[in-house]
């Protein structure tokens, strides 16, 4: 419940701990707003249909996730509170999800959402006219918007990585077969390019044009809990290990590794420089340059990380793989190839 996000438009890293939001520039970190703070009931919300009650905060806010697009900010919070901000951290709007969001997408003109019912909903900047995007079975734990606003891809509690036409979202274009275990983060590298994290201890780097795994990480520690990314180079975080790659040809290659005294709760990333959030709890800004984490920076100015932590990653699921569920997987990922091949078939059909 405590996260960090690198906001390319003012080159400085957001940090969110319970409800309060700062910003670091340079070394010095300030307060920027108090957020998770519930609308004004008089304030016009989405229409409710009979029979059905208006969503409602519950609990103190905690911030959940950050999203950036040029000037917009996007907020949410463990009390359901969804919220905007212009460029100068002022705040646009504010509105109750249905159910406790999990991840958070903005654009030039919309704010993603998915919740922990396994939904996905989008809204307009001013957070009104609320859409319902998709559906999984399970919750869904992240999701990114491609670069072109094409397509959305999420990951879910089960395994799956579902990649969905958007904004309809309905119209499925593949899945992504590949970890064992809760898929935890998604996160793109370029248009054609994607990484998943696990809960298998694995990260996967993904062909999107093949929808095949061009590369397997494993860990060698214990669980992946995150992943950064700034061109060209993938750092991969366990509890106290942050593994940097270099991304060549399409192909990750090691290049450096940290081991901290504290476990991470979270990792931001920009072009000079490599942000971490701790336990302890502190917040550790160091120099990034050639793959390589150096030279610690003191971190100036007031704030309060008395309130840090870290969401707890999901149970795994004690499931005994039998000869049955072997087949039963086998057969589902031939399916999905098949179908890839149809669609391959009809683009192909469709620009001849």
């Amino acid at each position: 419940m405590s996260v960090l996000h690198f906001d390319k438009h003012t080159n400085s890293f957001l940090l969110g701990v319970a409800g309060n939001l700062y910003q670091l520039c340079e070394n010095r970190a300030k307060l920027l707003v108090k957020c998770g703070e519930v609308p004004d009931p008089g304030e016009k919300g989405e229409p409710v249909k009979k029979g059905e009650k208006a969503p409602r905060a519950e609990g103190p806010a905690y911030i959940t996730g950050v999203a950036t697009c040029g000037g917009c900010v996007a907020v949410i919070s463990n009390n359901k509170v969804v919220e905007t901000f212009d460029g100068d951290f002022q705040r646009v709007a504010s509105t109750v999800a249905i159910k406790r969001p999990t991840s958070v997408q903005v654009t030039d003109k919309n704010v993603v959402i998915s919740d922990k019912a396994g939904d996905a909903y989008s809204y307009n900047t001013d957070l009104t006219d609320r859409k319902y995007l998709l559906g999984h079975v399970s919750v869904v734990m992240d999701m990114v918007l491609s670069p072109d606003l094409q397509f959305l891809v999420t990951c879910d509690r089960d395994e799956k990585i579902r990649i969905s036409h958007f904004p309809n979202c309905y119209n499925i274009h593949s899945y992504l077969l590949g970890h064992q275990e809760y898929v935890l983060k998604v996160l793109l590298l370029s248009p054609n390019l994607l990484v998943s994290v696990g809960g298998d201890q694995k990260v996967i780097l993904w062909d999107l044009g093949t929808r095949k795994p061009l590369q397997t990480l494993n860990s060698p520690q214990d669980d992946y809990i995150t992943v950064s990314y700034t061109e060209p180079y993938l750092l991969a975080c366990n509890t106290r290990h942050v593994t940097v790659y270099k991304l060549t040809d399409n192909t990750l290659a090691q290049t450096s590794q940290l081991v901290t005294d504290h476990d991470i709760v979270d990792i931001a990333t920009s072009d000079a420089h490599v942000a971490l959030l701790t336990r302890e709890p502190k917040l550790e800004l160091y120099q990034f340059s050639g793959g390589v984490l150096s030279g610690k920076i003191e971190v100036e100015g007031e704030i309060d990380l008395s309130q840090c932590k870290d969401s707890a990653l999901p149970e795994k699921k004690k499931v005994v793989r039998t000869a049955g569920f072997a087949e039963y997987f086998e057969r589902k990922r031939k399916r999905i190839e098949e179908e890839n091949l149809k669609e391959e078939s009809k683009q192909a059909h469709l620009k001849g």
